[in-house]
This record gives structure tokens, C-alpha cells and sequence, in this order.
């Protein structure tokens, strides 16, 4: 395996100057919260798209993923094609409607739809979980980074930590999207090349088929249990955080229909995950079945020598200068996640929590300042986060799971239902909230369930108690009593539920905590039927006016291009990127490399070239659709 070389090093360098240089040309765009946050709803569809699909990758896709489908061979295939059909689901599900919510953040509108304690709950909440779940991103790819450059890890994640946190900071979500673009297809170019280049070494895709295992849907991999029921219950969570917590890729847009179409092709571009991040792990788990033996891997014994068989691939199988390449599509990939966390995150603590508590009246240009300062204290947090994480011992993948499956399902459920039933209490939301947390601790780390157990448990019991949310509201204002004596035989019928399915031996602190689980549910449930029961008729009619709102299509000429808003074209500024981009690869035929890469270096500037001259090809057609656009909104304004 090859080591870097001093092409490596300066490929990564200029790629951390683009993105700095596009966060300082973006940073003129933003006059304002609504710009800063949501890109003055004038973000192109098909950037939004790619955008949702970058947001979703990180360093963690080519390590703690990839040491997983190593481990667990095709059942990791199901696992990546998961990723394509949830995401088309859930966007469908709710992207016109997160248009029509006219929001710039993702839980503003559970002010309306709630109340401000659901909003400032949700806001904190939220905001937490993607700030745990960017630390464990950039804890991963400083895993990588660190022993290949051979650097300190925690140097590794302070540098690319500050680099991901200007360009957000200076650019906003204008800067996220172009950035995305642009990782995207860098991201793209260099994995569709080492996937083929795996393949051959083990005889194509047949030879590959005929190495592996059967297909097992049993796993246990560094000491969790993965197998038929987490793969439905990632499925579900999937969806659902599309549904909820994509919410900016599909506000962002200018209509409902450019939302839908966000997630359509975020949904076609995941097709591509089982492909392009499943299949390099697979060849790397037959030709090293047995990593303590490769030079590569003595390092990292003990310490999760999996999730860093794809880059031992690209160092086996990319020339140098293109493995700088390399190392720039995963810095792509967690500089999209993060950059989307820093820029999400900092539009909850300005539009939610700022204005929410502090100051009702801040203007929007308080708020884009309050937001750029957030950003800041974010990506501190966020630093310090990996910095730790790196260090554990508990695996990366293993990691992204507990964060990912406890926190989602109380997280994303009331916030994708509070948009599709109506009838729900302003109080479901943090109900919801707090029965999803104490279900999912519960039978997790009490009653010893699976992964998969658990999100079923999650999903049913908080789905039953949004839906019925109005019922027993209506119950509560009946009769106390009858109430009451529902709670209490909830809880008599969990802890004994509880009981008879417990995979953990039973003890008296076992049982203690059942006990004490299952009243907490009772009480929390009778306290909440209280809370539905206090809903008014006056707080129906506002929850009734969110709704109309919902129901009525944006107006572009008025909302997007009234409000003085004109068309960005970001056709020239991706494709003269991309393309000199592509330039600058040529010009590695010049460095000595072995005539038989050379067709590596070839293929990959090939791609960015031509995609950059298809970029600008469609930048002419833009300017030109604009230029009618804008003359026949001024002709309008002269009629009125």
C-alpha cells in the first residue's frame, strides 16, 4: 500500500481553500435570517436534492459503515438499500407541507401547531441530537485522517472542525448547497472508480458473490445485536427523520412541487449507497480475511481495525495525487454533514430559542447575527465532542446507533405528525417526547431488548399516544376517575409486559426499575390527559389556522419573487469549480505516476470537466429563463 506523498497533501489543501473561497462569496447573499437559513426560498430543487443527499454522509460512510459491512458481509447490502426507499417515502410524505409552513426553522412551527413549551422543549432536544451525532461524524473521519497523514487526531479534528465552521459561518445554507454540489460529485467520481478497481481484485462482481458468505440476517458486531427487526425499525426511523428533520431541504425551495422533487432524487442518488460504499468493504473482507496479518491494520488492533479497510483499498488501488482525491471525497462527505448540523442547529437557538424567549421582536438581521454567533459555540462543541468520541472504544457505527435509534423516534415522530393529523393535542408533542425516551431506555438498557425490538416498542406505544391524544383529552374533561383508573391499568399491564418479556435475568434491581418505568408511564399519562383535557376552543382555532395555512399553495410571484427575492445562478460558480477542478487532476499525469493508473487519472478528469461544462451549458439556459422571469415579474408589478 501506498503512503502519501506530497501531492496528497496540497490536492487536500487547495480543496479546503475552495471551500473557504465559497464560503466568502457567498457571505454577500446573506442580508438576513430568511436568507441565511433557508436561502431566501430560491434554492434550486436539484441543488437541495444533492444537498439532502450529501447532508446524509460522512468520514462515518467509509469507516464505522464500512467496518460493518466487513464484518457482516450482504446483510450491510439490505442495510445501504434501505437508505433509497426510506427517503423517497418520507419526503413524500411531508415535503409540500414543510413548504407551505413558510418556516426558516425546523420546529418553528410547532409554536403554532403546539405551544411555546413544545417549541423550546423540541428546540433544546433537537438541537442536542444532531450536535452528539456531529461529533461522532467528525470523530470518524479524524480516525481516518490522523494515522494516514500521520497527524495528531485531536490536531486532525480542531483544523477541519474551524475550516467546516467558517464557510458555514460566512455563507449559510447558500454556501452548504454549493458546497454540497460540489463534494458531491467529487464524492461520486472517486468511489464509482474504486468500486470497479475492488472488483477486479476478486474476479468481478461474480467472483465476489461466489467468496462471500450466504446471506445471514443474524449479526451480533461489537457486542449489539443486528438483524431482521433492526433493519424495519431502521427503515421506519428513516423515513420518519426524512419526514421531520430534513424539514430545510424542502422550506428552502420555491414551491411545493420543487420540494417533491427534492426528495425524489434524493431518493434515486441513495440507489447508489449498496454500489458504491457496500461493495469495496466486501471485496476488502475476501482478499484480508484476517486483518491482524496485514502490515496496514498492526496499528489499530483492538481497536476496530475494520473501519479502515475502504481507505487501505484506495491506498492499495489509487496513484498518489489521486488518493489526495480520495481523502478530499471523504472530507466532502463529513464536511456536508456538519456544515448542515452547524447551519440547522444555529436556526433553532436564533428563530426558536432566541426569539422565542429572549426577544419576540429581533429583527431579521438580529437573528442572522444571533445565528452566526450560535454557529460558532456549535462547531466549538461539536470539536470537543470528537475529541472524546475518538478515543472510545465502543466503535463508531455503534456509536452513530444508540445516538441514532433512542433519540429519533421521540424526536421525529410529533414533529412529521404534527404536519398529518389534525385532531392531535398541543401537548401530544411532549408526550410524545418524554414516553419515547422512557420506552426506548427502558426496554433497551433495562429489559435488554434489541435495537430493532426497541424502535418497534418506541414506534407503536407514541404513535397510539399522538393519535389518541384528543380522545383521551376529551376522557379527562369527562370523568377524572375514568381516567385515572386508564392510567393506572396501563401501568399495571406494562410492568407486567415488561416482566414477561425481559431478555436481562430478573433481580430486585431489575425489577425495581420495571416498576419504576412502568409507574412513570402511568403518572406521565394521566398528567398528560390532564394537559390534552385543558385544550380551549380559542387554541383550536389557532391550531385550526395552522392548518388553512397547510392547506394553501404558496404563492411564488408573490411570497418568493414579491418579497424582491431574484435568481441566483449557480450553474457558472459549481461549474467553473468542478472544472478546474478537473484541470488540476490532469496535471498529476506530469507526476511520474505508473502508465497503468494513468487511465484512473484520465477517467477522473474526464468526469469533472464534463460535468462542469454541463453545469455551465445549463448556466447560460438559467440566465436566460431568469432574465424572461424577472421582466415578466416587473411587467406585472406595472399592471397592478
Amino acid at each position: 500500500m501506498k503512503s502519501l506523498n506530497f501531492l496528497d497533501y496540497s490536492v487536500v489543501a487547495v480543496y479546503f481553500l475552495f471551500m473557504l473561497g465559497i464560503g466568502f462569496y457567498f457571505n454577500r447573499v446573506n442580508k438576513g435570517a430568511k436568507e441565511y437559513f433557508a436561502g431566501g426560498s430560491m434554492i434550486p430543487w436539484w441543488m437541495s436534492g444533492m444537498t439532502l443527499y450529501m447532508g446524509n454522509f460522512s468520514a462515518w460512510t467509509f469507516t464505522g459503515a464500512a467496518g460493518f459491512a466487513y464484518n457482516t458481509g450482504l446483510f450491510a447490502i439490505l442495510y445501504f438499500g434501505t437508505w433509497g426507499i426510506s427517503y423517497f417515502v418520507g419526503s413524500q410524505l411531508t415535503a409540500a407541507k414543510w413548504r407551505r409552513t413558510r418556516s426558516i426553522s425546523p420546529v418553528e412551527y410547532t409554536y403554532t401547531r403546539f405551544n411555546i413549551t413544545t417549541q423550546q422543549f423540541f428546540g433544546w432536544v433537537v438541537s442536542a441530537s444532531y450536535i452528539l451525532a456531529a461529533g461522532v461524524q467528525l470523530a470518524a473521519t479524524s480516525e481516518i485522517f490522523a494515522p494516514v497523514m500521520g497527524v495528531n487526531i485531536s490536531t486532525v479534528i480542531l483544523v477541519m472542525g474551524t475550516v467546516i465552521l467558517l464557510y458555514t459561518f460566512m455563507g449559510g445554507l447558500w454556501a452548504v448547497s454549493i458546497t454540497d454540489v460540489v463534494q458531491g460529485v467529487i464524492l461520486l467520481s472517486v468511489t464509482f472508480i474504486v468500486m470497479p478497481l475492488s472488483l477486479n481484485l476478486v474476479g468481478g462482481l461474480g467472483g465476489l458473490l461466489k467468496a462471500l458468505p450466504s446471506l445471514s440476517l443474524d449479526h451480533i458486531y461489537n457486542g449489539i445485536h443486528y438483524g431482521t427487526n433492526w433493519l424495519v425499525g431502521v427503515f421506519v426511523i428513516m423515513s420518519l427523520s426524512t419526514a421531520a428533520g430534513q424539514a430545510q431541504r424542502f422550506y428552502s425551495v420555491k414551491d411545493e412541487r420543487d420540494a417533491k422533487r427534492v426528495g425524489k432524487m434524493a431518493g434515486i442518488l441513495f440507489l447508489t449507497v449498496p454500489f458504491v460504499f457496500g461493495i469495496p468493504p466486501l471485496v476488502a473482507s475476501v482478499i484480508w480475511p484476517n486483518l491482524a496479518q496485514i502490515p496496514f491494520f498492526h496499528p489499530y488492533v483492538g481497536h476496530n481495525p475494520q473501519d479502515l479497510v475502504f481507505v487501505a483499498l484506495a491506498l492499495k488501488l489509487l496513484p498518489n495525487g489521486v488518493i489526495g482525491v480520495f481523502l478530499a471525497a471523504m472530507l466532502a462527505a463529513t464536511m456536508s454533514a456538519l456544515s448542515t448540523v452547524y447551519n440547522l442547529v444555529s436556526s433553532i437557538f436564533s428563530r426558536d430559542i432566541y426569539q422565542g424567549l429572549i426577544n419576540k421582536s429581533a429583527s431579521d438581521q438580529k437573528l442572522l447575527k444571533v445565528g452566526r454567533i450560535s454557529s460558532i459555540l456549535i462547531g466549538v462543541v461539536v470539536m470537543l465532542e470528537a475529541i472524546i468520541f475518538a478515543k472510545s472504544k465502543f466503535g463508531i457505527f455503534n456509536l452513530m446507533q444508540v445516538f441514532f435509534t433512542l433519540l429519533n423516534i421521540p424526536i421525529v415522530l410529533p414533529i412529521a405528525l404534527g404536519l398529518l393529523i389534525r385532531k392531535a393535542s398541543r401537548w401530544a408533542g411532549i408526550a410524545v417526547m418524554v414516553w419515547g425516551l422512557i420506552i426506548g431506555i427502558t426496554t433497551r438498557y433495562v429489559l435488554g431488548w434489541t435495537i430493532g425490538e426497541q424502535i418497534y416498542a418506541q414506534f407503536v406505544s407514541t404513535l397510539v399516544l399522538f393519535v389518541e391524544s384528543y380522545s383521551l383529552g376529551i376522557l379527562y374533561k369527562k370523568s377524572k376517575e375514568q381516567s385515572a383508573v386508564i392510567s393506572s391499568v396501563v401501568a399495571i399491564a406494562l410492568f407486567v409486559f415488561f416482566l414477561m418479556t425481559a431478555s436481562t435475568p430478573l433481580n430486585g434491581v431489575i425489577i425495581s426499575l420495571i416498576a419504576t418505568s412502568a409507574a412513570a408511564l402511568g403518572i406521565s399519562l394521566f398528567i398528560f390527559s390532564h394537559l390534552f383535557g385543558t385544550e380551549t376552543e380559542e387554541q383550536r382555532k389557532v391550531v385550526n389556522k395552522f392548518f388553512k395555512k397547510l392547506d394553501t399553495p404558496v404563492d411564488v410571484m408573490k411570497e418568493v419573487f414579491g418579497a424582491g427575492r431574484k435568481e441566483i445562478s449557480t450553474f457558472p460558480v459549481i461549474g467553473g469549480i468542478t472544472m478546474f477542478m478537473g484541470l488540476l487532476v490532469s496535471l498529476l499525469f506530469f507526476s511520474g505516476v505508473p502508465r497503468e493508473q494513468m487511465s484512473i487519472i484520465g477517467i477522473l478528469a474526464s468526469i469533472l470537466v464534463l460535468f462542469g461544462a454541463i453545469m455551465l451549458y445549463f448556466g447560460k439556459r438559467s440566465r436566460k429563463s431568469a432574465n424572461q422571469q424577472s421582466s415578466s415579474i416587473q411587467k406585472s408589478r406595472k399592471i397592478k
